[in-house]
C-alpha cells in the first residue's frame, strides 16, 4: 500500500486562480506564505494577503495564513524618532483552524465554527469563436477578473463582528480606487491590478503602514504612502453578511514582440475601473456558472483525489491562456509553466482533449499557427549522407512574450544530446494527431480539405524518417534530423527523464505514438476521399504493429523502452500513443480482440508486471514511475497512462496501482510541490519538485471524466 502521508500540514497548497486568457494569476494557498497578483509570473507573486475575521472589535484578527509576519516601514520615513512595532492584534490561523474546499471552478474557506467563510470564483464555460463575438459575449467570457465574496454569520453574536480582506504591497504602492473616479470601494496598483466590492454602510477602506491598528489618517482616513490596503467589513450582531469581491487584472498596449499583439479583453474594456464595475454588476451570474462547474465535478464517478487533481490542473491551465490580438485576428496562446515557452506542441497535442470540449477553435488556430510559421522541412542523417527528410514542426512558438522567427523554436539547439536537441519526429506527430483529432472530434470537414496537403506532407515525411529506402522501412523511427548536427541526437517530449524515454531513435513509446498518428491517418484520408493513402496508412500500422511485436521479450514478458544497445528499462507510457484512437472511438483499432491483437496481447503482459514496486510503482512511496530506471516522473502522463490502461487493459492495474491516486494528490498537497500550484515534474520517492512548476497540462486528467 502507499506510505503514510507526510506530517506535512495536506491543507498547504497554493492554487491559480485566473481569468480566461489573461496569463495572469492571483495566487494563495501555501501556509506561511505570501502570493497575490502577478501578470505572466514564473511563480506566485510575494505579496502578504490579510484575509480573515474577528468575532468583535476588541478582540485579536483571526487570518488565514498567507502572509509573513508584516513589517511596517514607518521607520524609512521617521527614522530614529520612532520605533514601530509590528502589528500584534492577529493570530495566524493553523489548517486544524480550518477547512479548505477547492472545486473545479471554486476555492473556499470556512473557519469560526463555520461562522466565516472566503472563497473565490473562477468560473469558465465553453468560450465561442473569439473571432464571431458579440461586444456582448465578449465581455462576459473575456472579463480579466475573477469573482469571490467573504461571508460571516453573526446571527448568534451580541457585538458586531469585522471581516477583512487586503494585501501588502510595499514596493509598488496601490491608491484608493476613489482616485480613478470609481465608486466602487477598493485598491488599485497602477493600472495593471485592483481590487474592490460595491460601496456601503459598515464597509471601510484602510491604507497605511499598519492596517489592523492605523496610526496616520489623511483628509479621508487612509495613509497612501503606506504600503498596506484592506477592505474591513462590519456585520452587525444578529446578522448574515456577504459582500461580494472583484479581482480584476489589466495590461494595455503591445504584449509581444517577434508577432506585435495585445491582449483581446482590451478591445472590449477600457480598463481597471470597467473591469471591476463588470464584474460587480454580473457577481451573480459569474457564481453561477462556479457553481455549476462545481457540481460536474462532484457528481462525477471520480474519486475524492482524482477530482483534486483535475481542480488544482484546470486552475493552473487557465493561468497560462493567453489571448491576443494579432492585425484584427485572435491568436491564442498557452503558456509552459515556470518555463513560459509558447505554445509548446508537446503540451499542445496533450491539451487537446481539455480544449475540444472548452475551446475548439483554440487547437485550430494554434494548428494554423505552426503551418504557416512554425512548420520547416528538412533532411535526416543516415549512415554515410544526408537524405531528403520532409516537413516538420518545432518545439514551441517563443517564450516570455517574444514570438520566435519563422522555422525556429526558443528551445531546440544544435549538435545537442539530451535536452535542448530537437524533437522533430515528436513534433511532426504531434500535428498529424492534433490536426485529426481536431477534425474528427468538431466534424470540421472544411478545414480538413484544406489541408489536404499538409496531410499528405507529413505521412510522407513519417516514411522518410524510418528509412530513404521503401524496402527497408519496419514503420519505426531510425534517422535523426539533420538539425541535430553531428554528434546530437533526437529527443521526445521526455527530455529530462533517462535515455528509456529521452532518446527519439528507436523508441518504443515513439513507436506506439506513430502506430496512432497512421491509424489517423488512415480514417483522414479515407474521410478525404483519398482511397490509395488510407490503404497505404492502413498497411504502414500493421507493418509498424508487427515491428513492435517483434521487439517483445517473451523470455522476460517485457518490452524494451528502446531497441538498441540492450536496453532494459521497463516504462508505462508505451500505450500512450493509443488514446487517440481511443479518444476517437476507432473501435478496429482500440479492440483488443481486433487487428492488433497480437501487440495488445503483448502490452497487457508488459503492463501486469510493471505495477510492482521497484519497477514502475516507487519503492518508497507507491507513485506511478514513467521508467523504470528514472525517478522523475510527470503527473500529466501518469494520467493518459491511467486513462488507457483503465479503459483497455484494466486487468493489468494491481491494487497499489489502483491506490496510487491518494500518493499523487499527496504530492501536490503538500508544500513541496504546493508551493508552485500544479506541478508536473516529481521526484516519485519523496515527492519533491523537480521542474515543470506552474503548469498547465495536468487537465489531461479531463480524460478521466470520459471513462466508462
Amino acid at each position: 500500500m502507499p506510505s503514510a502521508p507526510s506530517s506535512a500540514p495536506l491543507e498547504s497548497y497554493h492554487t491559480q486562480h485566473s481569468p480566461f486568457g489573461a496569463f495572469a494569476s492571483f495566487t494563495l494557498g501555501l501556509v506561511d506564505s505570501p502570493g497575490g497578483f502577478g501578470h505572466a509570473l514564473r511563480g506566485p507573486a510575494q505579496q502578504n494577503l490579510y484575509i480573515g475575521f474577528r468575532p468583535s472589535t476588541k478582540s485579536d484578527w483571526n487570518l488565514l495564513p498567507y502572509f509573513t509576519p508584516p513589517k511596517s516601514n514607518e521607520v524609512a520615513f521617521v527614522g530614529e524618532l520612532a520605533v514601530p512595532q509590528a502589528p500584534k492584534n492577529y493570530r495566524s490561523l493553523r489548517p486544524g483552524d480550518y477547512d479548505r474546499q477547492l472545486g473545479w471552478a471554486s476555492d473556499t474557506w470556512r473557519a469560526g465554527d463555520d461562522r466565516f467563510t472566503f472563497s473565490l470564483l473562477t468560473p469558465f464555460s465553453r468560450v465561442p469563436d473569439p473571432a464571431k463575438l458579440t461586444a456582448a459575449d465578449a465581455r462576459l467570457h473575456l472579463a480579466p477578473l475573477v469573482s469571490g465574496f467573504i461571508e460571516y454569520d453573526n446571527r448568534q453574536g451580541k457585538t458586531p463582528a469585522e471581516l477583512i480582506f487586503g494585501l501588502g504591497e510595499p514596493d509598488r504602492g496601490l491608491h484608493p480606487l476613489s482616485d480613478d473616479a470609481s465608486p466602487l470601494a477598493g485598491f488599485a496598483c497602477g493600472t495593471e491590478y485592483a481590487y474592490a466590492t460595491k460601496p456601503g454602510r459598515g464597509i471601510e477602506l484602510r491604507q497605511g503602514f499598519d492596517v489592523f491598528s492605523p496610526k496616520f489618517r489623511d483628509y479621508r482616513g487612509l495613509l497612501v504612502i503606506g504600503g498596506e490596503t484592506a477592505l474591513v467589513f462590519t456585520v452587525p450582531a444578529g446578522q448574515k453578511k456577504r459582500f461580494p469581491l472583484v479581482l480584476a487584472f489589466y495590461n494595455a498596449g503591445q504584449i509581444t514582440t517577434g508577432l506585435p499583439a495585445s491582449y483581446a479583453y482590451t478591445r472590449h474594456f477600457s480598463g481597471l475601473p470597467d473591469v471591476l464595475a463588470h464584474g460587480l454588476k454580473n457577481h451573480a451570474r459569474y457564481a453561477k456558472i462556479a457553481r455549476d462547474r462545481d457540481a460536474e465535478l462532484t457528481r462525477s464517478r471520480l474519486n475524492v483525489d482524482q477530482q483534486f487533481l483535475l481542480a488544482q490542473s484546470t486552475h493552473s491551465y487557465f493561468g497560462n491562456t493567453q489571448l491576443l490580438w494579432h492585425r484584427g485576428k485572435p491568436l491564442w496562446v498557452v503558456n509552459e509553466g515556470e518555463y513560459r515557452m509558447m505554445n509548446t506542441f508537446d503540451l499542445t497535442v496533450d491539451h487537446v482533449f481539455f480544449e475540444l470540449e472548452w475551446l475548439p477553435w483554440a487547437v485550430r488556430d494554434t494548428l494554423d499557427l505552426f503551418v504557416r510559421r512554425y512548420g520547416y522541412t528538412d533532411r535526416i542523417r543516415t549512415a554515410d549522407r544526408l537524405a531528403p527528410g520532409g516537413l516538420a514542426f518545432t518545439h514551441d512558438m517563443g517564450v516570455m512574450n517574444h514570438f520566435t522567427p519563422p522555422g525556429r523554436s526558443s528551445y531546440e539547439c544544435d549538435d545537442v544530446e539530451g535536452c535542448f536537441s530537437h524533437m522533430t519526429m515528436e513534433q511532426l506527430l504531434n500535428w498529424i494527431l492534433t490536426a485529426v483529432t481536431y477534425a474528427e472530434k468538431t466534424g470540421d470537414r472544411p478545414w480538413l480539405v484544406r489541408k489536404k496537403k499538409i496531410l499528405l506532407a507529413c505521412a510522407e515525411s513519417l516514411r522518410r524518417r524510418d528509412h530513404p529506402d521503401p524496402k527497408k522501412r519496419d514503420g519505426i523511427l531510425k534517422h535523426d534530423s539533420s538539425r541535430t548536427g553531428t554528434h546530437g541526437w533526437e529527443i521526445t517530449t521526455y527530455d529530462s527523464l533517462d535515455v528509456s524515454l529521452g532518446q527519439a531513435r528507436n523508441n518504443l513509446y515513439l513507436a506506439v505514438k506513430t502506430l496512432g498518428a497512421w491509424v489517423l491517418l488512415e480514417n483522414a484520408f479515407a474521410r478525404l476521399g483519398l482511397k490509395k493513402e488510407s490503404t497505404s496508412a492502413r498497411a504502414t500500422s500493421d507493418l509498424l504493429a508487427r515491428s513492435i511485436t517483434q521487439k517483445f521479450d517473451p523470455a522476460t514478458g517485457f518490452f524494451p523502452a528502446v531497441f538498441e544497445k540492450g536496453n532494459q528499462s521497463r516504462i508505462i507510457p508505451l500505450i500512450e500513443g493509443l488514446v487517440y484512437p481511443l479518444y476517437l472511438g476507432y473501435r478496429d483499432a482500440i479492440d483488443p480482440a481486433g487487428r492488433f491483437a497480437p501487440l495488445f496481447d503483448q502490452f497487457r503482459q508488459h503492463l501486469a508486471q510493471v505495477f510492482k514496486r521497484g519497477i514502475c510503482l516507487d519503492e518508497t512511496s507507491g507513485g506511478w514511475k514513467m521508467s523504470s530506471t528514472s525517478r522523475n516522473t510527470w503527473f500529466s502522463k501518469i494520467a493518459i497512462s491511467q486513462h488507457v490502461i483503465r479503459q483497455l487493459f484494466p486487468e493489468t492495474l494491481s491494487p497499489e496501482a489502483l491506490a496510487a491516486d491518494r500518493v499523487h494528490a499527496d504530492w501536490q498537497r503538500r508544500p513541496g510541490c504546493g508551493a508552485f500550484a500544479m506541478c508536473d515534474q516529481i521526484l516519485s520517492d519523496t515527492g519533491v519538485v523537480c521542474g515543470s512548476r506552474y503548469y498547465p497540462r495536468g487537465v489531461t486528467a479531463w480524460l478521466w471524466l470520459l471513462e466508462k
